[in-house]
């Protein structure tokens, strides 16, 4: 498909959508609200125009999005350019990543191997430059971005296992880098969060393997067990991702199944057979493990319907610990965390709940939970999110460089 094609389909639909969208409600508590509905119009404009898109046969909405995403960018990749860091883009094990060095980093440096987020479907380290040589300065650590592989093209375990070989890369060869391998880092935003999770429950699981020392979740979809938490079915949540967007994406992540519509199936818990919704998978994702006060409603979850195909298919996916960390089973050997949630988010509930039970095995866990929705810690746009993306810099920086008070 041409940009030209894309771009006339933009522009034929832009007037239709643009009026109405930059009247959508945004949170109440929310400052600087129109700056916000700018950007929720913006990035609901791409929705509409990938759907037009493929509903008149000119490319599926995920390789429209990717396209329309790759064209309006207006994050230029200027890291190259920054007098304060040196970048360098490189495989590690065949992986693609680009290493961010402080030039005022000591050697050996503490590093965190950083995974970008975008549903597993969306994104690039092109895209995260600015926010991964951020963190890079701000905490004076080296940082890697990993370009590992997208589904749909590229399912489960194919994203997980790129991630793993670039880390375990690092941890084996650190003074290749700079790096001290004793004080290695994963981290990742979204879909990445939860990639980090993963990473971090496999390698320090393994006594075969080198372990990292430090996760750093931000919003982490960590389950598509349950998806009707508290925060999936409350629309005041939905402002950027419905629950049926996050459906979508975790079904691309799990992979082609037979079943004609897997992610509305997920969003009403019907992919789980009635046997498993009273398992101790299920007990995990329960509302019972909730904080005190956290949650004062009342939520139970349907056991006597579900589709036994269809869970006999993506059973082995959706259990699968690196596939989903809250479902795992070693939780009290992943390392200590930093976890990040957003007040409007589906994925709020399930970042609670692994703060949770990461909490409750003896691992030390920092959680920050700020009043924005989904995703919007990628921009500097907000003084919410320049306060909360400087409160995490200090955090990873508080970490890793102890002594340093600054």
């Amino acid at each position: 498909m041409g940009c030209l094609k894309v771009l006339a389909i933009s522009m034929s639909v832009l007037m239709i959508g643009l009026s109405a969208y930059l009247y959508t409600p945004v949170p109440d508590d929310m400052t600087e609200p129109w700056k916000l509905r700018s950007i929720l119009a913006a990035f609901k404009m791409v929705k509409l125009i990938s759907g037009v898109s493929e509903m008149v046969g000119l490319g599926s909405r995920v390789n429209v999005t990717r396209g329309l995403i790759k064209m309006f960018a207006t994050q230029a990749v200027a890291s190259k350019s920054d007098p304060l860091l040196k970048v360098t883009d490189t495989r590690l094990s065949g992986i693609p990543v680009r290493i961010y060095r402080p030039k005022s980093a000591p050697t050996p440096s503490p590093a965190l191997v950083y995974f970008h987020g975008g549903g597993w479907i969306f994104g690039s380290v092109d895209q995260y430059d600015e926010f991964t040589a951020e963190i890079a300065r701000a905490a004076n650590i080296v940082v890697m971005s990993v370009e590992y592989r997208l589904a749909p093209e590229h399912p489960f375990p194919i994203p997980f296992e790129d991630c793993v070989t670039a880390t375990l890369h690092l941890l084996q060869n650190p003074k290749q880098y700079g790096v001290d391998g004793n004080r290695i880092a994963v981290g990742g935003d979204n879909a990445g969060g939860n990639l980090a999770a993963g990473v971090a429950m496999m390698l320090n699981s393994n006594p075969q393997l080198p372990d990292t020392v430090y996760q750093v979740l931000l919003y982490p979809p960590l389950q598509p067990f349950n998806l009707q938490l508290p925060s999936y079915t409350d629309a005041a949540n939905h402002y950027l991702y419905t629950s049926l967007d996050h459906a979508t994406f975790w079904s691309h992540y799990i992979g082609p199944t037979s079943h004609p519509n897997l992610p509305k199936a997920m969003t009403q818990n019907q992919h789980v057979s009635p046997e498993m919704k009273t398992s101790h998978f299920a007990e995990l994702v329960d509302v019972k493990n909730f904080p005190k006060d956290y949650y004062d409603g009342e939520w139970k979850m349907d056991t006597e319907s579900g589709n036994e195909t269809l869970w006999s298919e993506i059973e082995s996916q959706v259990i699968n610990p690196y596939l989903s960390p809250l479902l795992g089973h070693e939780i009290e050997k992943v390392p200590p965390a930093l976890v990040v949630t957003a007040q409007f988010d589906a994925l709020r509930d399930e970042g609670v709940l692994y703060v949770e039970r990461m909490r409750k095995a003896g691992i030390d866990v920092t959680h920050r939970h700020y009043h924005i929705i989904h995703g919007l810690l990628e921009t500097n746009a907000f003084e919410i999110c320049r306060k909360a993306r400087k409160e995490i810099y200090q955090d990873i920086k508080a970490f890793f460089h102890p002594d340093n008070k600054e």
